[in-house]
Parts: C-alpha cells; sequence; structure tokens
C-alpha cells in the first residue's frame, strides 16, 4: 500500500488533515517526515491552479525518487470568499492588503477593518477548499468542499496558527466559531463538517483506491 503525503508545511492544515485521517481510519506523512522541502510560488489565479501547482512540485520531486512509487500526494488551497466583498480575498488573504504578507494578527485586523462598513445579517462568508490528488505520471484530480458562516465583528481570544480567520467565523449551522471544533471531544467533531472535511468526503473514495485499499 501507498501512503499519503500531505503537501503542506502549514501547522495548522497538519493538525486538521491528521483528525480527519484519523477519523477515516487513516494516516499520512508530512515533507518534513521525508525529508523533501519545497518552497512553492503559490502564483495561480485560482485556488484550483495553486492547489495543482503544489501538488505537481512535490510530485515533480518525487519521480526522481526510488520512492516515488510509496506515496500519493495530496496538496490543497484554500480561500475566504466574502458575499459583501465580492469574494475577496480569496486566494490573494495573506498579500490581501497592498501585495505585501501578513502574518495572523495583521490579516484579522485587516479583514475586520474591510468589514467595518457591513452590518450583521450581511457579514455572510465561505471557506472553500479545493484537493489535488495524484500519483507520480498520472494526471492530477481535483476535489472541493466549501463551509458558509458568517464574520464577527470582533475577533474571539482563540488562535490557531496559521488559521487566522477561524478566531472570526461563526458557523450557524453549529451555532459555533470555527476555531472551537478543535477543543471539542472527538465525538463531537466527528459530527461537524469543515470545508476540508466536505472536500476530502469526495475525494476519499479515488484516495483509498490510490492508497492501493482493498
Amino acid at each position: 500500500m501507498r501512503q499519503l503525503l500531505y503537501a503542506t508545511t502549514n501547522p495548522g492544515k497538519l493538525m486538521e488533515l491528521g483528525r480527519i485521517m484519523a477519523r477515516q481510519g487513516l494516516s499520512m506523512v508530512s515533507p518534513a517526515e521525508i525529508g523533501i522541502v519545497i518552497d512553492v510560488a503559490e502564483d495561480g489565479a485560482t485556488l484550483e491552479e495553486n492547489a495543482r501547482l503544489k501538488a505537481r512540485a512535490y510530485l515533480d520531486r518525487l519521480a526522481d525518487s526510488p520512492a516515488a512509487d510509496r506515496y500519493v500526494v495530496l496538496a490543497d488551497d484554500t480561500g475566504l470568499e466574502i458575499d459583501a466583498l465580492g469574494g475577496q480575498p480569496g486566494i490573494h488573504a495573506r498579500r490581501w492588503k497592498n501585495g505585501q504578507r501578513m502574518e495572523d494578527e495583521e490579516l484579522i485586523t485587516y479583514c475586520l477593518q474591510q468589514m467595518a462598513h457591513i452590518p450583521p445579517g450581511q457579514r455572510e462568508a465561505q471557506f472553500r477548499t479545493v484537493f489535488a490528488l495524484g500519483v507520480p505520471g498520472a494526471p492530477l484530480e481535483l476535489f472541493d468542499g466549501t463551509l458558509r458562516g458568517e464574520l464577527l465583528e470582533q475577533p474571539d481570544p482563540l488562535r490557531i496558527e496559521g488559521f487566522p480567520f477561524e478566531s472570526i467565523f461563526y458557523v450557524p449551522e453549529w451555532g459555533s466559531l470555527l476555531g472551537k471544533v478543535h477543543e471539542l471531544p472527538a465525538e463531537q467533531k466527528a459530527r461537524l463538517m469543515t470545508h476540508r472535511d466536505r472536500a476530502m468526503e469526495t475525494a476519499l473514495p479515488r484516495l483509498r483506491a490510490l492508497l492501493g485499499e482493498k
């Protein structure tokens, strides 16, 4: 059987996908665990393009390795799409302000500044995740998932490294802040489907096939 290589160095993403995989009885490895270090330029125009760029970079690195056949590569890109701002920031969240990279706290502050004129009831937004899945020598396959919610007017004190918007994104169908999911017992978490859960739900049959599960 192959192993799943999750093509990211983002600690928040590694934590969340690890949770999702464990729930499915699957495991994964990170690039650091197999000694791969790649800095991928995420300069695509869409979530789909960025997910493809990341997956292809890792697949190309594996292609020249004796370990090429051992891994299925999964890469993703996620965007926050705010209805009242015409879908901003989308893929440009980290460089939303004048093209300059922002850290988590800067991004929370800037987002709320952009939303300051938007009243309650009109602050709807969605997270959308696109997965690119593939093995060396084969075309990439794409899967996506969305989670609807609304943006708070003030941030919650909770912080999840690498996931700044989870401190301000409230999910009405859960009656909870998105970031609070990480604090719930496993049994409760299993009942809540995030955008990544929903993307994985669509990708799972193909992933299991590529991993070589019976």
